[in-house]
């Protein structure tokens, strides 16, 4: 089971007061997002109709992972234990050498076009009627105005603006993703940011319903 899918089931349970979800059948509401999340992201054709979108995406998003973990060294590694200053020095340096590696990039090169329907099926049942009401509050909580946000590759995400949240549902169901990617969801606007160097790596305009 992928690392970040444990995380959210965590959160998710303690949230609900469920157990953890194993390979048996689902006994709880939480066991039971969890296993259809992963059947609707399944790069298996025999399982999911969208697999070769999925599989597409995950050799997309584990390409970038490679990149950065390749760049992420001498003076663009983060020390666990540096101080503020020195974070920021190794943020800006890594942030630096990730866009001149990427500077060729355009809208779509991760989150391509033919992904656009896949998410927005995965996204509708979420955000609709009363059981994506709590998500749609969420996600306007500590959300910025759309026009605070650069939607450009390679931008740096305002220092200045809030880092909205993204709803335990959400990322039970959408595919995930390797560190230091991370979906933010703005509007109805996706972004994929690299959380490490702050940068927008990628996003898709109106993907939400």
């Amino acid at each position: 089971m992928n690392a970040s899918r444990l995380l959210v089931l965590a959160v998710f349970t303690s949230a609900c007061g469920g157990a953890a979800a194993t390979d048996r059948p689902p006994t709880n509401a939480t066991e039971t997002a969890l296993q259809e999340g992963e059947r609707k992201t399944s790069t298996d054709p025999g399982v999911n109709p969208d697999a070769a979108a999925m599989a597409d995406f995950k050799g997309r998003v584990e390409g970038y992972a490679e990149l950065h973990k390749q760049l992420a060294k001498g003076d663009a590694k983060l020390e666990k234990n540096s101080d503020p200053a020195q974070i920021n020095k190794a943020k800006a340096a890594l942030a630096a050498k990730m866009v001149a590696a990427r500077a060729t990039a355009k809208p779509g090169d991760i989150l391509f076009p033919e992904l656009r329907p896949v998410l927005r099926r995965l996204l509708a049942p979420e955000l609709k009627g009363e059981e994506g009401r709590d998500a749609r509050a969420v996600l306007k909580d500590d959300a910025p105005a759309p026009s605070a946000i650069p939607f450009k590759v390679n931008a740096k995400y305002p220092e200045n603006q809030p880092m909205p949240s993204v709803p335990a549902n959400i990322l039970l169901t959408m595919p995930s993703l390797p560190s230091p990617l991370e979906y933010r969801i703005v509007g109805r606007h996706l972004l994929l940011l690299d959380t490490t160097s702050d940068l927008v790596v990628d996003y898709m305009l109106n993907v939400v319903p």
